[in-house]
């Protein structure tokens, strides 16, 4: 009799499952961290959804940017046309690898609720966002919900 699967099937197939399997690379854009204030929000306007990274001289990502942070902004009365982009950035950053096992990656955004997840590669470059709509179908295919 054909059927779902069993408990060690699905258990199976999580230890198998990895960051690789999620569509990393949309959702996003990157700056430098010193991009203007005005400028960053037009970039922000092309990825309404989604977050901008902001770069270092290495390319690494050390800040991130959604609509929240101009929003925290000006209802703190913060003249934005005078300020960088790094003057707004969030740094609650998480960093996971493309090979990290999906489970243990939902277990430490649960733990430390990092405000974005940026993956890289083994070597470190940075490869994409883990994004909360991955974070969702993340829950989905594992079954949490």
């Amino acid at each position: 009799m054909a059927g779902k699967g069993t408990e060690g099937d699905t258990a199976s197939n999580l230890d198998k499952m990895s960051i690789k399997e999620f569509d990393i690379t949309d959702e996003f854009t990157a700056v430098k961290k010193a991009t203007t204030c005005k400028d960053l929000a037009k970039k922000l306007l092309e990825v309404p959804r989604g977050a901008i990274f902001l770069l270092d001289e290495n390319n690494t990502p050390v800040g991130a940017v959604t609509a929240r942070e101009f929003l925290i902004a000006i209802a703190k009365g913060i003249d934005l046309q005078d300020k960088a982009a790094e003057d707004l950035m969030n740094t609650n950053i998480m960093e996971i690898t493309a090979n990290d096992n999906i489970s243990e990656v939902l277990l430490k955004i649960s733990k430390y609720a990092p405000y974005a997840v940026v993956v890289k590669d083994d070597s470190g470059k940075f490869l994409g966002y883990f994004s909360p709509k991955d974070y969702h179908e993340a829950l989905q295919k594992t079954g949490v919900i």
